[in-house]
């Protein structure tokens, strides 16, 4: 009689041990504290302002780094806010520079820890590290883009934690960089140029850059690495995501739409890592080319062959309607060469993507969209007879 009681309260224990375990992966984000850190900040040198076909470098409105990786933080920020998350951004506007910076323009202001919204604005790595490490938020992620040679033909995804490849010093690094990765690969968009045979490159900061564990230099609180972003106990990594000296990717960067597009990737490893709920709408994404004329331009050097060498469409209209060709939403390509298009948050089914651009011929073509995933499209016009 004793041992059925004692079997049957191991049971309820059991069967309420599951039933919390199952609780806490539905609260996925809930209570989750993110810190989201956009790479740069300001308008100097150092943020890598870069020329493209419309703007000259330095031009506020052209490509910097800072522009991007804001523009990626903002989206994540918001989604992961969406699903239950408290987010702690280290900045929310750009033109923010470290105090005493030689380089600061008159664009720029200097960085603090409370504007007059109270929102922290802050871009000297050491300082940011110190805030991750006063708040000990539960994952921390650090959007950049990449640099090579400028105009070379290199494009590829990193993300560093911090340590050494199998040896993180950050405990749970690893494995969120490992997730995350899955997730912001998934880019058929641009063009990829190394991937390792299929892997990415994912690895410790010591490692990445050649320094030796014992050489690395501890920060003033007391950690080990090499970036100095990452020099806190916060489980986290600085992603590289693509190359902006690749000038089609750079191009692409200029468009807020496709660094949503970055910033949602994002938020999915993110939610995934914590067992958060599917999305229940879905996405699309898309290229708008035309299908007989290539590009020539200095500033847009592409990948022998790749999808990149047909000429971006400027300012197409493209709709996407219902089954039946009603139109439902409407956007437009930018004026940047880059030929993109997205329509967030769709209802799961079956829809039309219709694209109309001067001098061209009107295309259709149906797309299907599924819960929790994006609908990725590479739409070619072909010009009307003259």
């Amino acid at each position: 009689m004793m041992m059925n009681k004692i079997r049957r309260v191991g049971a309820i224990a059991a069967l309420m041990l599951a039933m919390a375990l199952s609780l806490a992966a539905r609260d996925g984000l809930k209570g989750k504290h993110i810190y989201v850190n956009p790479g740069h900040g300001g308008w100097t040198i150092n943020d890598r302002p870069l020329a493209t076909i419309n703007h000259a470098a330095g031009d506020t409105t052209g490509f910097f780094e800072t522009s991007a990786s804001l523009w990626k933080s903002l989206e994540l920020a918001q989604r992961l806010r969406d699903a239950g998350a408290k987010v702690t951004m280290s900045r929310t506007k750009n033109g923010y520079v470290a105090d005493g910076d030689p380089k600061r323009t008159p664009n720029d202001r200097t960085e603090t820890y409370s504007d007059a919204d109270g929102q922290p604005q802050l871009v000297t790595l050491a300082k940011i590290a110190e805030h991750v490490e006063k708040l000990k938020p539960d994952y921390f992620i650090s959007l950049h883009s990449n640099a090579a040679t400028e105009g070379k033909l290199t494009n590829y995804q990193c993300i560093f934690y911090r340590g050494e490849y199998g040896a993180e010093y950050s405990k749970g690094s690893q494995a969120r960089a490992e997730l995350a990765t899955v997730y912001l690969h998934d880019n058929p968009l641009t063009v990829w140029t190394d991937t390792i045979a299929g892997k990415h490159y994912v690895t410790g900061d010591l490692t990445w850059y050649g320094v030796k564990p014992e050489k690395a230099k501890a920060s003033a609180l007391g950690y080990k690495g090499y970036l100095a972003v990452l020099k806190h106990s916060a489980p986290g990594f600085l992603v590289e995501s693509s190359f902006h000296t690749y000038h089609p990717e750079r191009h692409r960067l200029l468009n807020r739409d496709y660094c949503r597009l970055e910033g949602l990737r994002c938020y999915r490893a993110i939610r995934d890592y914590f067992s958060g709920e599917k999305d229940k709408l879905g996405h699309i994404a898309g290229l708008v080319k035309s299908a007989t004329d290539t590009i020539d331009n200095k500033l847009f050097k592409f990948v022998p062959g790749s999808f990149d060498r047909w000429l971006p469409i400027n300012g197409a209209t493209v709709t996407l309607c219902d089954r039946h060709g009603k139109a439902r939403v409407v956007k437009h390509t930018d004026d940047e060469y880059n030929g993109f298009f997205a329509f967030f948050d769709v209802k799961p089914g079956r829809y039309i993507i219709r694209i109309e651009a001067p001098g061209y011929k009107t295309l259709e073509h149906e797309v299907t969209v599924k819960a929790d995933e994006i609908t990725y499209m590479k739409m070619q016009v072909r010009p009307k007879k003259r």
